[in-house]
């Protein structure tokens, strides 16, 4: 008898559970897919891709210039002293050591730029994904690298794309 009560509450409480759970909305979303084609994405891969090119014109010339430097210093090798050619070339080194300090200052700063950038979007994506649950009854949000199968009907990255481009067009980069 006992048996048989044990199994009738277990078979109600599975029951019960999945009928509570049935009721409650998930979603996922694919927010690469957010962050690379969202008009506010494009704008910070366009501005970013603007200063890099920037900071590449102006490496090219110092660049150039150094090149040509070591190559006047290489003609007059046989024709100064020994010694001003070493101060020279230590000069040289020195400003070509400067040069490779300030490229990797560049790329680190642009590099920090973006991820920078990158995180201001996703502040601006996490109270639209907020309001958007509260206003479908959705419990649940999860990221669409996380999920294996789902239905594509659950999928409401398009659905937040949209209101993402019509809300921002642009992210301050600092």
């Amino acid at each position: 008898m006992r048996r048989l009560y044990k199994l009738v509450l277990f078979i109600f409480l599975i029951s019960y559970s999945s009928n509570v759970f049935a009721n409650d909305k998930f979603a996922y979303i694919d927010m690469n897919l957010l962050i690379n084609t969202s008009e506010a994405g494009k704008y910070i891969s366009r501005e970013l891709t603007k200063m890099h090119k920037k900071k590449i014109e102006k490496f090219k010339n110092i660049e150039k210039n150094l090149k040509k430097a070591e190559s006047d210093l290489l003609s007059k090798k046989n024709v100064i002293s020994k010694e001003e050619f070493d101060k020279k070339l230590t000069q040289l080194r020195k400003e070509a050591s400067d040069y490779n300090k300030e490229r990797k200052k560049s790329n680190n700063l642009l590099s920090k730029k973006e991820k920078q950038a990158t995180a201001n979007l996703i502040s601006l994506i996490q109270p639209m994904l907020s309001e958007y649950a509260a206003q479908n009854s959705i419990l649940i949000i999860f990221p669409k690298k996380n999920i294996v199968i789902g239905k594509s009907d659950l999928d409401i990255t398009n659905k937040i794309l949209v209101i993402l481009n019509q809300k921002h067009k642009k992210i301050n980069i600092e």
